[in-house]
């Protein structure tokens, strides 16, 4: 009877650290899933903040280098002050929705020889300026002022008499919501022109070049090269 009541126990404390072990590793796996779930949808967010910063890169961009266009559209001496042209520069907005970019800034160089000299500009005393601008569609004006000096040796480029001109815009096009280092897009555009300087008439640009009506215009727009 002992002998059989000692097998009993045996077997009953068996069942019972079996059953613990089973509640244990029951426990341990509960935990290893919860873990694994948890870093999976870690995983997931992080993976969804991605894509959406990629996402709203990749609108900036669009918006940025093909549905805004900055060009200049106009220059030309100014009347009674020497050495000074006025140049119209112009920002289209072709998409749908309004555009946010900070103020368009410009540098202008002339030809000298191989050489491109940088000449100065600003922005005319009338011209209101923001840090930044909220560009709905269309055409979109800021007026700029150059500065060249007669004795600037200049190169006769392929028209008789005028300068090789350059300018070389610069913006920001940025989210709506915030102004975000990763998030903002820079809109960069070099234009070309032949500028007519102030000091050479126009019967003298006339005896080496032909123009309708003998009409000599100030500005004469060149392609992107």
């Amino acid at each position: 009877m002992q002998k059989r009541a000692s097998c009993k126990g045996f077997l009953v404390r068996l069942l019972s650290g079996i059953m613990r072990k089973k509640k244990s590793l029951t426990v341990v796996l509960c935990i290893l899933a919860i873990f694994f779930l948890g870093d999976y949808l870690i995983g997931q967010k992080q993976e969804n903040i991605i894509r959406e910063r990629d996402e709203k890169k990749q609108r900036l961009e669009k918006l940025a280098f093909r549905m805004v266009l900055p060009d200049i559209s106009d220059a030309r001496d100014i009347a009674g002050a020497p050495e000074k042209y006025e140049a119209v520069l112009t920002v289209d907005n072709l998409a749908d929705e309004p555009v946010y970019a900070t103020h368009p800034e410009v540098t202008a160089y002339v030809q000298t020889g191989t050489y491109w000299t940088e000449v100065p500009i600003h922005d005319k005393e009338t011209e209101k300026r923001e840090q930044v601008y909220k560009l709905e569609k269309g055409l979109h004006s800021y007026k700029k002022i150059v500065s060249i000096k007669r004795d600037l040796k200049y190169t006769f480029y392929q028209m008789y008499g005028y300068m090789h001109v350059r300018y070389h815009i610069s913006m920001y096009v940025l989210p709506q919501s915030v102004f975000k280092e990763e998030e903002v897009i820079e809109r960069v555009n070099d234009v070309y022109m032949y500028l007519k300087p102030y000091f050479i008439s126009d019967k003298e640009i006339l005896k080496q070049v032909t123009f309708p009506d003998n009409k000599v215009p100030a500005m004469i727009p060149m392609p992107p090269h």
